[in-house]
């Protein structure tokens, strides 16, 4: 457990996933706001290696109640960031527990302890490609992979049960989440730094970002906003780029020529499925499949109108600006030259 360095204050609000990317950075933005804030962390990914005052650390699991039970106590809002996410070598009943059975607990535990306000990350995911785009709250459901249908039917389930058992409960759909030190877009920028990206396909398809200051914003907005029980909220930047511009901008700001290489999309799609079917076997993580693949293809691009009617968001952060940040903090964390 690690406790900032000011007096204790029992916390009142409870982020879970304080290991992943997203909950380590709500925990401190909520911490260095004043609120007292406890991070509930997955320990086999072990403790988070951060600390600040109005900050406490705790493991736990959302598969495990007691845990759960420990984790919510004195707690009156829940931030429900935790899932398994990425795990490309791992028995599909693992997505299952903790994106789904996971959120049961969690949902029914934050109900039994009179927690207030309850606020479920989902992601734009759920919504697949989007094929009349900007896609809002009410757009069609059709997951392209397993962890995406888990998020869904976990979605679901804090919709369906929160409000049965009294429970003041918002959803957020977080577009693509990055910012400084987010490790998901650190392949992509290794490759054009070094000059051996590809790009398969046209390249026009559009994508959408969020950075994370504006996703903390947007989970603050949720918890305190009564027009926010019980409804569902896209959360975005204010535009989405197409691969091409991200490319570039990328490119731009390592001081490099974007690249200019093209190659089939099929090509791409069909190695991945070579790939996932000697790899998956044997729980080893494929190179490349489908699900990475599909950045290349699938459209990507939402309205956020709901959100800054009700909720009052509004992005602070251009990805113009947050891109070359984060390629910043890839450089001082020595992870490009």
């Amino acid at each position: 457990m690690a406790i900032g360095s000011g007096p204790f204050v029992k916390p009142s609000v409870l982020v879970t996933g304080a290991n992943g990317y997203t909950g380590s950075f709500l925990c401190r933005y909520l911490a260095r706001k004043g609120v007292p804030t406890r991070g509930m962390y997955w320990p086999p990914d072990g403790e988070p290696d951060f600390s600040c005052e109005n900050l406490e650390l705790v493991p736990g699991d959302l598969t495990d109640r007691e845990s759960l039970r420990r984790a919510l106590d004195g707690v009156r809002v829940v931030h429900n960031v935790a899932a398994l996410y990425r795990a490309t070598n791992v028995p599909k009943k693992m997505y299952w527990d903790a994106n789904v059975e996971g959120v049961r607990n969690i949902v029914e535990l934050a109900a039994e302890a009179g927690v207030e306000r309850f606020v479920h990350c989902s992601t734009i995911g759920v919504h697949g490609h989007v094929e009349n785009p900007p896609a809002d709250e009410n757009a069609p459901i059709k997951p392209d992979d397993y962890y995406q249908l888990t998020k869904w039917e976990g979605e679901k389930i804090a919709r369906e049960l929160g409000p049965r058992l009294g429970l003041k409960l918002s959803v957020i759909r977080p577009a693509a989440i990055y910012g400084p030190r987010e490790r998901r877009f650190l392949k992509l920028t290794q490759l054009i730094a070094r000059g051996r990206f590809v790009m398969f396909g046209d390249g026009e398809v559009k994508y959408h970002f969020t950075h994370i200051d504006d996703l903390c914003r947007a989970f603050e907005l949720c918890a305190s906003r009564d027009e926010a029980v019980g409804q569902v909220y896209i959360i975005a930047d204010e535009y989405a780029l197409t691969l091409n511009q991200i490319v570039r901008i990328i490119a731009e700001a390592l001081g490099v020529e974007p690249p200019r290489r093209r190659l089939p999309y099929g090509l791409l799609y069909a190695t991945a499925v070579v790939c996932e079917a000697v790899c998956t076997p044997l729980r080893i993580r494929p190179p490349v499949f489908r699900r990475r693949a599909a950045w290349f293809r699938s459209c990507r691009w939402f309205d956020i109108s709901k959100a800054k009617r009700e909720l009052g968001f509004s992005p602070q952060v251009r990805p113009e600006d947050g891109l070359p940040q984060m390629v910043q903090s890839y450089r001082q964390a020595g992870w490009i030259s």
